[in-house]
């Protein structure tokens, strides 16, 4: 009898892994699979995505808004690939990378990956510098160090058990999704110019620049380092799955990814969208649309923003520490002190800061930063998930194939064109 009654909860997490759920924080089910894209969309909200998209809106109204579905539209395509990957192989994509090409591949991949941490961080701790000083009048040199030593706090505690992570990240997530939705509300939108805007456009002037950093901050090169290695199961014994299983499993990969970043294109339109109803001087940097939504829309609507952009910063550091590791666990030979690591990582943002570059524009460019960075990462995805040898029954059809060549060379495109035009 105590046998059986000792055997009851084992019998109930093992039913609830045949469902493909996961407890997250102990207390609640949730999707296997949901749970890693929605952490993995965290990147899609970060403060360079205010940047690039609120700079958009107040300076072309919605003529980008294309951009940001095409970016939307595309992370989900990408974004599927890296879940699987690290599903199906139970490795990360940096791990795959260093595998594939050793020796100067693997450095070069390896050097790409860490710049790709340091824009990301640099995004991450600037803005939610402008987020303590907005609400704190916090001068940026100090409010980037405390957003560091978060950081670092962290990576200290290196919490057990990735629920608690997961719900803290989560939770930070619906308060940026809420604070993003009041925007909206607020904001007085044009129906029919929104729907219009869906069309795309010429990239004339700054609008150029804005669409690489649209790219870049949309369809992030460290959330798929990330998503691969948030996906991959833990051997715990269990037999094999069957080619039915993995099919199942590759399904609820596909919703959980439709899922979060049909929720993370929300968020990005919904920036631009209420940042069109400002005015167009209002784009000139985060602090001037802070300052214009409060005389529009009154200071709780300021505030609102203020705080979305400092749960984006925070959140955006813990999963930013956390494809630190992934990268470093992938690519690295040699043990790094994760301090240390964590450190170099950041160093670039405080001289940025330093130096008094406006905080808006450093957030901008390094998201122009992240879309060159990204065919060095979409094409060892590509290249990994369409060898049958390595993903099986999951490899990519042909149709997902040709979407994924085609959403690359559209962001080669994209690149090459702001070098061309001089934008």
């Amino acid at each position: 009898m105590n046998e059986r009654v000792a055997q009851e909860p084992r019998r109930v997490a093992d039913r609830a892994a045949d469902r493909g759920e996961r407890r997250l924080g102990g207390t609640l089910r949730a999707p296997r699979t949901l749970v890693p894209a929605l952490l993995a969309a965290i990147a899609y909200v970060d403060p360079g995505n205010f940047g690039v998209n609120i700079t958009s809106g107040a300076e072309h109204d919605y003529g980008l808004v294309w951009v940001v579905v095409f970016a939307s539209c595309s992370a989900m395509v990408i974004q599927y690939l890296a879940a699987k990957l690290g599903m199906v192989t139970g490795k990360s994509l940096a791990e795959h990378s260093a595998e594939r090409f050793p020796g100067v591949g693997r450095l070069l991949l390896w050097a790409q990956a860490e710049l790709v941490v340091i824009m990301t961080d640099l995004a991450e701790i600037v803005g939610g510098a402008i987020a303590l000083r907005l609400l704190f009048g916090m001068p940026l040199m100090a409010g980037a160090v405390c957003v560091t030593l978060f950081s670092l706090v962290v990576l200290a505690l290196k919490v057990r058990g990735r629920s608690h992570f997961d719900s803290v990240v989560l939770v930070l997530l619906v308060v940026i999704i809420g604070s993003l939705v009041w925007q909206v509300t607020v904001a007085d939108v044009d129906s029919a110019g929104l729907l219009r805007s869906l069309v795309p456009g010429p990239l004339d002037g700054s609008a150029a620049l804005l669409a690489v950093g649209i790219v870049g901050a949309t369809v992030m090169p460290h959330a798929l380092h990330f998503h691969s290695a948030a996906s991959r199961g833990h051997d715990d014994g269990a037999p094999a799955p069957s080619q039915a299983e993995r099919l199942r499993s590759g399904r609820r990969t596909v919703h959980s990814v439709v899922i979060a970043m049909t929720i993370a294109g929300f968020a990005n339109v919904s920036l631009v969208v209420f940042a069109a109803a400002l005015p167009t001087t209002a784009g000139a940097s985060i602090e001037t649309a802070y300052a214009a939504l409060g005389a529009s829309a009154g200071d709780i609507a300021a505030t609102m923003l203020a705080v979305a952009l400092l749960a984006s910063g925070l959140a955006s550091t813990l999963v930013g520490v956390q494809t630190g590791d992934v990268v470093m666990q992938g690519f690295g030979r040699r043990p790094i002190s994760p301090l240390l690591r964590r450190l170099f990582a950041v160093v670039p943002a405080l001289v940025i800061l330093g130096l008094g570059v406006e905080p808006t524009d450093a957030l901008v460019w390094s998201q122009v930063v992240l879309s060159f960075a990204l065919p060095g990462t979409l094409v060892p995805l590509l290249v990994f998930t369409r060898d049958r040898r390595l993903m099986g029954v999951l490899a990519n059809h042909r149709v997902t194939t040709a979407a994924a060549t085609l959403i690359t060379a559209v962001i080669v495109g994209l690149c090459a064109y702001l070098v061309v035009s001089g934008a």
